[in-house]
């Protein structure tokens, strides 16, 4: 008999913390800690010890019951269900849960468990994919041969293009970045094949699949195990972590004045007697000690351009070429919004800068020169709390 999804989940639990109750009695404590009951009847109570009982063994799968309550799931509760306070249980939780949950440590189990719970109910309670119809069709000479050509949508065909997009048209894959396009005789064509990460989750969800060039899909597919599994979900979290914020930043629009100011900065003259160890005060408050790099590049920009860019700012301002202030609500807003994503200081320069060059098609070093202007100003990270 073939595992079930829930049974694997439940006997993973049931390692730390089943402890006396029978199989039937943890099994409906496990669903009695994710569902919110919100009427008068309440459907875990509708199903029979024996059933629960099958739902632990896998000798029953949880559908029905899944579609009774998947409407109604509270994981709010279900991290008090794994609690513990012993060090060693929630290392190895960790490590039993890594590949189900990706990025799960000592500081998140509990949620991260909880969120695998309840996909593992949604799952239970989508509608099941039939398998793919088929038309016949006649070929060969004479019409006198029959095939079966599937007629459904493929995973390729519901979602390829969104996955190619969102991986910049390159293979994700570690040490590959080849094109998932071909040219041939002229022609531009796509070329790659879209990967299940892991089976045991819906294929229907774009987060539980990516897009691999043929060869990479191909070794992925016959050698998939826990570590590549891992990894190709690491991968997938970036991608999807990236597009996030490109959607984000995209919907602060650039005040169109702002590209005036980026024109101008390659011709600028530098400053005589400009002093290049100068230590700005305001730099040294608000980015952090471990940023080195980032601080010896913000530092030599504020100090060959602050004065000559905020000059241009006020001058294009007064002249009524650009509205200086919604701009810098708008580079407030960008950061406030990378900030809440929980984003380290480098990420969120790096971000901003990609936010400022995409929106303008302007010089990237030019882009750099006005992010480290706002550092300055206030507008970008905030003062280091001593």
């Amino acid at each position: 008999m073939q595992e079930t999804a829930f049974q694997k989940f439940a006997s993973k639990l049931a390692t730390y913390f089943q402890g006396d109750m029978a199989p039937e009695e943890f099994a409906k404590k496990m669903f009695a800690h994710i569902y919110a009951n919100l009427e008068d009847e309440n459907p875990l109570e509708d199903v029979l010890p024996r059933t629960y009982k099958g739902y632990f063994y896998g000798q029953n799968d949880i559908t029905t019951l899944a579609k009774k309550i998947a409407g109604s799931l509270d994981t709010t509760l279900f991290p008090d269900f794994v609690y513990s306070e012993y060090d060693l249980t929630i290392q190895s939780l960790c490590e039993a849960f890594k590949v189900d949950c990706l990025g799960i440590d000592e500081s998140n189990y509990g949620e991260k468990i909880a969120d695998y719970f309840r996909s593992i109910i949604e799952v239970a309670a989508a509608p099941k994919r039939k398998k793919p119809s088929t038309a016949l069709v006649k070929i060969g000479e004479g019409g006198n041969t029959t095939v079966a050509l599937p007629t459904a949508m493929t995973l390729k065909d519901r979602y390829g293009v969104q996955l190619v997009a969102e991986e910049g048209s390159l293979c994700p894959c570690d040490g590959c970045g080849k094109p998932l396009f071909s040219r041939v005789n002229g022609q531009l064509g796509l070329n790659y094949d879209v990967a299940v990460i892991n089976p045991q989750r819906s294929e229907n969800n774009m987060n539980n699949l990516i897009a691999m060039c043929p060869d990479c899909c191909n070794k992925y597919s016959i050698g998939r195990n826990a570590d590549t599994m891992r990894r190709i979900q690491e991968i997938k979290k970036k991608l999807v972590d990236i597009a996030d914020v490109r959607e984000m930043v995209s919907e602060q629009k650039i005040e169109e004045g702002i590209r005036r100011v980026l024109e101008k900065i390659p011709s600028m003259p530098k400053p005589p007697n400009v002093d290049l160890n100068y230590d700005p005060v305001t730099l040294r408050k608000k980015i952090e000690a471990d940023n080195i790099l980032l601080y010896i590049r913000a530092q030599t920009q504020v100090n060959i351009y602050f004065n000559v860019v905020h000059g241009t700012f006020q001058e294009l301002s007064q002249e009524g070429l650009l509205r200086f202030n919604p701009f810098c609500n708008q580079v407030k807003i960008t950061y406030l919004n990378l900030k809440d994503k929980g984003y380290g200081q480098e990420r969120i320069y790096k971000e901003m800068v990609d936010w400022l060059q995409n929106g303008t098609n302007e010089d990237r070093g030019s882009c750099e020169v006005v992010i480290s202007y706002f550092i300055q100003k206030c507008e970008v990270f905030d003062v280091i709390t001593e």
